[in-house]
């Protein structure tokens, strides 16, 4: 029903209002930090951390509404992934190379992959704010996948606007684990985009297979 992430190290573009990436640790500034919330039916909301830890800072001011971006062609869209994963590991691979130029003079042939770092809730976070298309994520069968790194940013981008489903498009299901409610099992991977890419990305990664690069 209620998700909230908060991420100290945010850097915030106070000109765009629009989230721009993690900064480390050494770096950081009271300045920095996002705060995002999402509650089921209410859409999702951010506030910077700075105003939150402010005493003089009237709660109810300053929430600004977030949206999933309006990407619909696959090629155009901006791409996340794991740290520890490469671009060629993945399904996609087969259609498209990755760049991380910053410039907007990509073929059709390639994709744009942003270069942040930091876990998944951060690359959901990017998703749900519009500073990303697509996160994808491959699960591994010798790594559990816990439920906690994911119900946060599952109802952020659901709120936003966005999907999120296990790689052949269906629902992730955060009650698998009927004991315990801590791990999921999706299928071969997670998927979160803005929606409007989501079906195709689904079909291209279970064409993925058959398809042999020239």
């Amino acid at each position: 029903m209620l998700g909230v992430m908060g991420c100290p190290n945010w850097v915030v573009d106070t000109s765009h209002r629009s989230i721009t990436g993690v900064q480390g640790y050494k770096n950081s500034s009271p300045g920095l930090g996002i705060i995002m919330v999402a509650h089921v039916g209410c859409g999702t909301w951010t506030k910077r951390l700075r105003h939150m830890l402010d005493s003089s800072f009237k709660p109810s001011s300053d929430w600004t509404r977030c949206f999933v971006d309006g990407c619909s062609l696959v090629h155009k869209a901006n791409f996340c992934i794991p740290d520890s994963q490469a671009w060629e590991s993945l399904p996609l691979s087969v259609f498209y190379d990755a760049t991380t130029n910053d410039n907007d003079d990509i073929g059709d042939k390639e994709i744009r992959l942003l270069p942040f770092c930091c876990g998944s809730l951060c690359k959901y976070l990017m998703v749900a704010s519009g500073g990303a298309s697509v996160f994808i994520l491959e699960v591994k069968p010798e790594r559990v996948t816990k439920a906690w790194d994911h119900a946060a940013g599952m109802i952020c981008v659901h709120e936003a606007g966005g999907k999120v489903t296990d790689w052949k498009g269906s629902e992730l299901d955060l009650a698998a684990d009927q004991v315990k409610r801590r791990i999921i099992y999706p299928a071969g991977g997670v998927l979160v985009t803005n929606g409007k890419i989501h079906q195709q990305i689904v079909e291209m990664i279970s064409s993925s297979s058959t398809v042999v690069r020239h």
